[in-house]
């Protein structure tokens, strides 16, 4: 079922003509509006698809993509948009930016929306396993939005219980503190999901374990990630795909390889601003001679982030996901404009520099390379920002790699292969190989290559970098733009409203004013 803020908004409302309808004698009339909702099982519902629903503005938005791939080893900014400031980290990275404020506020509203429904729940009668399911799914939001918001932030405000009214006196929670209260959230869901659900995009146990991974890795408990990952590789539902480039075929959303997906329709009406990711890796190839927008070759092109010549070239060249991974190449489809000699259809021929040409684009930043992994050809206008695609959060080939990390943190490097290696196995075109890894040779670094390799462009990068310590050396190495990044730069400024709001001290975090 696909989960949306509208079907709160419609349980709001027919929750209020219900009450309208009712005789002025009944005190139901004047409950406040969380306990009048949430007052049966159908209310209950709600409130967890509410909780759900908040995912989309951290999965396919423009704010939550600048916030992961923005100023990373493997993208610089593009041509266009104005956060470049989160690529060079210069001063304009303050507690003024919009997009981390909203990511806050998105963050916030879905964890209390999250402890709203559990505040609730055992006060309503009904199903006692669907109780337990939905307590689980809720308690595995909270701690998702909790993992944002410290990979992001670092200490920030923590609540086990619904916010009502303006609180003004919340201080902040150090992380390592909310790391295990989010463990606690996501092994309850571990313990009482099961590994499939009959509603597609539901947490299930796989979800909950890749989960508890990524957090173990964050309290540094290498034995127990290893553990969580290799358990939902072993004993779960899910199939590495045969192809890489199939994972993201358009027509094959749902393959056996996606752990958790963030929902997007094709119906305007519970979509939201949709997924619009395939506009945000798209250069402007439509400034070019002989080229207009065509959704078969990016589409719209907004032009925000760009591969670093790092990313471009960590690739063997018998790597299938590096044709799986970038458009390179576009075709005329532009009879106004084609250039003399040319016919559509044909490649485009660049001009690199003075008197050198190239069917292969530049990547500078007048044109650049694109992601094809969010290409969403089924719009049915070129000019459509809403797009339709789900956002792949968990894939299985993450989790073989998290075990890989988890036991080579763990001095198991010879165990670590066999996972790291089957990723990389996959990955080889038909026919051939890519060079295996040895135990000697795996180290963290490795590790982030390959993850770039097999997950570049998914939002979960700056992340990454943070939470294994990498952020400031990787980016200083491989990202040219990024000349002011500071060993502060780990973490994002607290948003100045959040700070001009509190009554109590708040500190804000170390190197922004």
């Amino acid at each position: 079922m696909p989960f949306n803020k509208l079907h709160i908004l419609t349980a709001i409302s027919l929750s209020c003509t219900m009450f309208a309808s009712c005789s002025l004698d009944e005190k139901d009339l004047y409950k406040p509006v969380p306990e009048a909702i949430y007052s049966n099982q159908a209310g209950i519902a709600n409130g967890v698809t509410g909780v759900y629903s908040k995912l989309r503005g951290l999965y396919g938005s423009q704010k939550g993509f600048t916030a992961t791939t923005m100023g990373t080893d493997l993208f610089q900014h593009g041509k266009d948009g104005g956060y470049k400031f989160m690529d060079d980290y210069s001063t304009a990275l303050n507690p003024a930016n919009d997009y981390l404020n909203g990511i806050w506020n998105d963050c916030y509203a879905g964890i209390n929306a999250a402890n709203t429904v559990l505040d609730k729940i055992d006060l309503v009668t009904m199903d006692d396993k669907l109780k337990k399911q939905y307590k689980a799914e809720t308690r595995f939001l909270r701690a998702h939005y909790y993992y944002w918001l410290t990979l992001q932030f670092g200490d920030v405000v923590y609540s086990a219980h619904e916010t009502k009214g303006v609180v003004t006196d919340a201080g902040r929670t150090a992380k390592a503190e909310i790391w295990k209260s989010m463990l606690e959230d996501t092994q309850f869901a571990v313990d009482e999901l099961g590994w499939t659900s009959p509603d597609y995009g539901r947490i299930t146990k796989g979800t909950a374990l890749h989960q508890l991974a990524k957090i173990k890795l964050l309290l540094k408990d290498n034995e127990g990630a290893a553990a969580a990952a290799i358990k939902v590789i072993k004993e779960g539902p899910y199939q590495l795909v045969k192809t890489y480039g199939s994972v993201f075929d358009y027509n094959n959303q749902r393959n056996t390889e996606i752990v958790f997906a963030v929902q997007y329709i094709n119906n305007a009406l519970f979509n939201d601003d949709g997924n619009q990711g395939h506009a945000f890796f798209t250069p402007a190839y439509d400034q070019f001679a002989g080229l207009k927008r065509d959704l078969l070759q990016g589409g719209r092109p907004y032009t925000r982030f760009r591969p670093t010549a790092f990313f471009r070239e960590l690739f063997d060249q018998n790597d299938a996901r590096f044709d799986a991974t970038f458009r390179y190449t576009w075709t005329y489809n532009n009879t106004a404009t084609l250039p003399a000699g040319k016919k559509i259809g044909d490649t485009v021929v660049w001009q690199i520099s003075p008197g050198v040409t190239s069917l292969i684009a530049p990547n500078n930043d007048n044109m650049h390379w694109a992601i094809k992994k969010h290409d969403d050809p089924t719009r049915a206008s070129v000019q459509d920002l809403n797009g339709f695609r789900d956002f792949f959060v968990y894939r299985l080939s993450e989790t073989y790699l998290l075990a890989a990390e988890a036991l080579m943190l763990a001095g198991k490097a010879d165990e670590a292969l066999p996972y790291f290696n089957a990723v990389r196995a996959r990955a080889a075109k038909p026919g051939k190989q890519l060079p295996e890894v040895t135990a000697a040779q795996l180290n963290i670094d490795q590790i982030l290559d390959e993850r770039a390799r097999e997950l570049g462009g998914e939002s979960m990068r700056w992340m990454d970098l943070v939470r294994t310590g990498k952020l400031v050396e990787r980016v200083k190495k491989y990202n040219p733009n990024a000349v002011n990044i500071k060993a502060y730069h780990v973490l994002r400024p607290i948003p100045q409203a959040q700070i001009d709001l509190s009554t109590v001290k708040f500190p804000q975090n170390e190197g922004y004013f």
